[in-house]
């Protein structure tokens, strides 16, 4: 591993927990909570969602538990160590809010695992699975990154959109961590590594995003438009100032909390110098929780290096 930098995980929280706020904002009076987000001074609160200030949502809780998965088991990882450590991490963090409705109430309901897998319908095609694929990029092989990646995407987001957003952002991550290639060499690195059952989406790496918000449109799900949202922040941001891109995936809007956690996650292993966000983002995460918060965050994502990076 040549950037085993352990605050990727910090970082995917405090870009989810600031940018929940502004996510899917388009009421009147919406854009002041923009204005206010920009301004990078507090964490605010949605304007109609109770989420808790500086609390992080499902991308975070669920990019944890992927990652206490890959810790505290040896391969061959199974469907039910992730479906468990999804169900016990919801639990352990309170039952939080930011879940969609339908999956929030699903997991309210199940107590274990093998019951979670046993109900579940794993017909998604939106970025669910992607949003909590950053932790997988520490895998060694790209075999390893894809076969895992698609293997807990199946239980949740077992369609074409939903399998190739994770494989994409578990690639992206794992090319952060492992290759020395400059990040604008990741879009080439994904169109060459990618499975032939991937090729019809390639194009989100040539075309990118046109900015505007990152949501379902008339002809692609919300898994390809994050992705293509990724990747044009990568493009537009080679000197991985992490306030930067947490301002321009505001500005953009939609679904501003996946984007913002995953950008932030790969931008930040590859980020060699002092993260550039406000002090206040790390000790007002999760209220300052000490069991959920910036010290936890960095402790999962140091006992996860040090796993994997020798």
């Amino acid at each position: 591993m040549r950037y085993p930098n352990p605050s990727f995980l910090l970082c995917i929280g405090m870009g989810d927990a600031y940018a929940a706020p502004t996510e899917y904002l388009k009421f009147p009076g919406d854009e002041s909570v923009r204005d206010e987000a920009l301004k990078f001074e507090r964490y605010l609160n949605h304007p109609r969602h109770e989420l808790g200030l500086g609390r992080y949502t499902d991308d975070t809780e669920m990019s944890v538990a992927n990652a206490l998965v890959l810790i505290e088991n040896e391969p061959p990882y199974t469907p039910k160590m992730f479906a468990d450590a999804w169900v016990r991490e919801f639990a352990r963090g309170g039952r939080r809010k930011g879940y969609s409705s339908r999956f929030q109430t699903f997991l309210e309901k199940v107590k274990t695992g093998e019951e979670f897998l046993a109900k579940i319908q794993p017909n998604s095609n939106k970025n669910g699975a992607a949003m909590r694929a950053v932790p997988f990029g520490v895998l060694r092989t790209v075999a390893e990154v894809f076969e895992v990646a698609t293997m807990q995407a199946k239980i949740t987001h077992d369609t074409p959109e939903g399998l190739f957003s994770a494989r994409a952002v578990a690639l992206m991550s794992h090319f952060a961590f492992y290759d020395e290639g400059s990040p604008n060499k990741i879009l080439s690195y994904c169109v060459k590594h990618l499975p032939e059952e991937d090729r019809h989406f390639l194009c989100v790496f040539s075309e990118g995003w046109a900015g505007g918000p990152v949501c379902t449109t008339k002809s692609e799900s919300v898994a390809i438009t994050t992705v293509r949202a990724v990747v044009q922040i990568l493009i537009n941001h080679p000197n991985l100032s992490l306030r930067a891109i947490l301002e321009e995936v505001i500005r953009w809007g939609g679904d501003t909390d996946s984007v913002a956690a995953i950008a932030l996650g790969i931008a930040e292993i590859r980020n060699q110098s002092e993260i550039d966000l406000p002090g206040f983002m790390a000790r007002d995460l999760e209220q300052g929780n000490p069991e959920t918060g910036a010290g936890y965050l960095l402790d999962v994502g140091h006992r996860l290096i040090e796993k994997f990076k020798s």
